[in-house]
């Protein structure tokens, strides 16, 4: 039995930012990893997905050269390199990690599945590990919605459709969140023929509706087929390609194509702790339960990232161990509930936002009052040929609050920080107003935003 100050399950992004943070402060740290440093976001989500997506807009901005007056050739995707050059991103980020473990002798990494025994002990390998402070982070992974015949096709997920050999010529995606959207626009840039299934009657339901219509309509213009109100009633292989059948009140419907890529959300890692020894209460779909300082409902076990639910975004996990390290280190009184929490969904307009939709600021009991900014508008917006979409702010009518920032546009994930901090400090619409910003840039329109009523 080894004795650590703390054990941490899961080496991703918050489950580093709590070990490094334990080991600065002197305690013996144990990690425990069953895959790779760094999680999900430096090996299968964030960094790959975006360096393919920078591969797919180098090809749109070679299409859309014209418009600039520039005359090329038509692009042609090379596949395996730029897989490749993913894979060079990942092997330099990720050795960083390890770097960063291994010359720290205050944690000790153990490479392998963790489970309980008891309340605070865990085996990994045969070793047995034992802390009065534990801390759960092993993240989540790709979520397979039971299908009939789903189980039976070589269907691909996120992380799976990154290490293909060879492109499709054609792809069914199951979903419409941020996964299905970055990821058909992706494919649909570099040829193949994608073809999104949605349950709902938009995409990415839960963002402003004018937005979803926005992205809707860029990505039809670019070829992807979006069919809504999709009932799938069984999944199937014949002839070398694989089939959808879409089961409406009319009757069914069929979909073929070469590949089907699952998008239809994460599901957490928890399956294997053998969470049952502790005490630790997970939800119906197995996400942890955790209080304002993330602790369990077992003492002494706390659990933060997506581990837990909610908003499952890397730089929410980050914060989520800032937050935790501070309580557990420091003593510090936290509050986790009614965090501001931006997103950003890296299509082509980029989408991203913060605080308050419309709909909810008025469920809330505020007197709501939007404004609007077009990016064709913009004078950089237009300099650049990237005018699709527009910037909506969410403001309290009576004092001219910010209550959210909603933005389709280009560099939308850039332009949202200035919003977010905006809301964070009290910021009204008024003191946007009188910001200067340089001119021409895309953040002026943040100021004509303000100033559009």
């Amino acid at each position: 039995m080894k004795k650590y100050d703390l054990i941490v399950l899961g080496g991703g992004t918050g489950g580093m930012g709590m070990f490094f943070r334990a080991a600065a402060a002197g305690w013996k740290t144990a990690i425990v990893e069953s895959s790779l440093l760094g999680g999900s976001c430096i090996n299968t989500g964030c960094i790959p997905s975006k360096t393919l997506i920078s591969s797919g807009r180098a090809m749109q901005t070679v299409r859309d050269a014209y418009k600039l007056g520039v005359i090329a050739e038509p692009p042609r995707a090379d596949w395996p390199a730029m897989v490749q050059r993913k894979e060079q991103i990942i092997r330099e980020k990720r050795s960083g990690s390890y770097k960063g473990v291994e010359d720290n002798d205050n944690i000790t990494l153990y490479e392998g599945e963790a489970s309980f025994t008891a309340p605070y002990t865990v085996e990994v390998n045969g070793e047995f590990l034992t802390s009065d402070k534990i801390v759960i982070a092993t993240g989540a992974r790709p979520a397979v919605p039971p299908v009939p015949g789903l189980s039976d096709v070589d269907y691909l997920t996120s992380t799976s459709a990154m290490v293909m050999k060879e492109l499709p010529g054609s792809l069914l995606v199951l979903g419409a969140g941020t996964i299905a959207l970055e990821f058909s626009q992706l494919f649909a840039r570099l040829g193949v023929e994608v073809t999104v299934m949605q349950r709902g009657a938009r995409p990415a339901s839960n963002l402003e509706p004018e937005i979803s219509e926005e992205i809707r309509k860029v990505l039809e213009a670019e070829g992807v087929k979006i069919k809504s109100k999709v009932n799938i009633g069984s999944v199937g292989a014949e002839g070398g390609s694989v089939f959808l059948v879409d089961e409406k009140t009319e009757g069914p419907v069929r979909y073929s194509a070469e590949r089907i890529l699952v998008a239809t959300g994460r599901t957490p890692n928890t399956d294997m702790l053998n969470l049952e020894k502790t005490g630790v209460k997970t939800d119906k779909k197995g996400f942890i339960t955790v209080d304002e300082n993330f602790e369990s409902s077992a003492k002494g076990i706390w659990a933060i990232g997506d581990v837990i639910g909610g908003a499952m975004f890397t730089h929410k996990s980050w914060h989520d161990g800032l937050l935790l390290s501070r309580h557990m280190l420091k003593g510090e009184k936290i509050v986790t509930s009614g965090r501001l929490i931006p997103f950003t969904i890296f299509t082509e307009p980029e989408i991203a936002g913060v605080g308050m939709g419309e709909n909810e600021a008025g469920e809330a009991g505020y007197e709501v009052k939007v404004q609007r900014f077009p990016f064709s508008s913009s004078p950089r917006a237009k300099a650049i040929a990237k005018t699709d979409g527009f910037i909506k702010l969410v403001l309290d009518s009576n004092d001219g609050k910010i209550l959210g920032a909603h933005i389709i546009g280009p560099e939308a994930g850039e332009l949202i920080h200035e919003l977010f901090a905006a809301i964070r400090f009290g910021a009204t619409v008024y003191d946007l107003q009188d910001m200067m910003h340089v001119h021409p840039t895309l953040c002026e329109a943040i100021n004509n935003t303000a100033w559009s009523a």
